[in-house]
């Protein structure tokens, strides 16, 4: 798989707590954690405004991303890093790693949901925007927000596609997912070699797996409510286009 497109998650700022011993950074058995997000086609790296196939449709892209919540890693010696009390905005276009070190052994199972808890996502208006430069839950281009009484995008998928069958996408389309019944948990036991040192795990983000039963020439939007079936497909769809490396 190529990871030329590859999106380093911003933690470094925050509270990072876990249930297994934190060393100091000298220790040798300290490892310093970064997460990777990889959207790609079917292995092929995102680029947008590139043109793909997507079943038989070609289509191309100009955003992508998606909120991530209540996140905890299992290593293979019980301890649990706990990340749940933390946001994450996967995107193409923000970036960083985790500065702070943490005693990691091989990770077994990784655990998260795409959205963002029903507390959150009913906040006021100004604790929406009186949050920092920078929170991924604070204002964003593109926005993910929907106004400050209707909450929060889940996750943003924008893009044109070609429904005249000429080969050039042409047509905007908008998969966008919020409300509370549209928050979707991920569940992967995995096997992710955590050795000393600095450490990567990649989170691969499938959009050919995030279309599958979609048809590009005619489905071509949904905010939920106009059109929830299709927003219930794409969600259905979403623990198949996550994978753990």
């Amino acid at each position: 798989m190529k990871f030329t497109s590859l999106l380093l998650i911003f933690l470094s700022t925050f509270l990072i707590s876990t249930t297994g011993c934190k060393k100091d950074a000298d220790d040798p058995t300290v490892s310093f954690l970064k997460f990777l997000i990889d959207f790609n086609v079917d292995g092929d790296s995102l680029v947008f405004n590139k043109v793909y196939d997507i079943n038989g449709t070609k289509i191309s892209f100009a955003a992508a991303n998606f909120y991530m919540g209540g996140i905890k890693f299992t290593q293979a010696n019980g301890d649990i890093i706990d990340l749940s009390n933390q946001y994450l905005l996967a995107g193409l276009k923000a970036g960083g790693t985790i500065n702070e070190p943490l005693a990691i052994s091989n990770i077994t199972n990784v655990k998260f949901f795409i959205g963002v808890d029903s507390i959150t996502n009913m906040m006021s208006e100004s604790d929406f925007t009186n949050r920092p430069t920078g929170d991924p839950l604070g204002m964003q281009d593109p926005s993910m927000h929907w106004s400050w009484n209707t909450g929060y995008r889940f996750l943003r998928v924008d893009g044109k596609t070609d429904t005249d069958g000429d080969g050039t996408p042409e047509t905007p389309v908008q998969y966008h997912l919020g409300n509370n019944n549209m928050l979707q948990n991920i569940d992967i036991s995995t096997n992710v070699n955590m050795e000393a040192g600095d450490n990567d795990m990649f989170i691969g983000f499938d959009l050919a797996k995030f279309f599958t039963g979609v048809d590009l020439t005619t489905e071509l939007e949904t905010h939920v409510g106009d059109n929830p079936a299709l927003a219930q497909k794409i969600k259905n769809n979403l623990p198949a286009t996550i994978s753990i490396r």
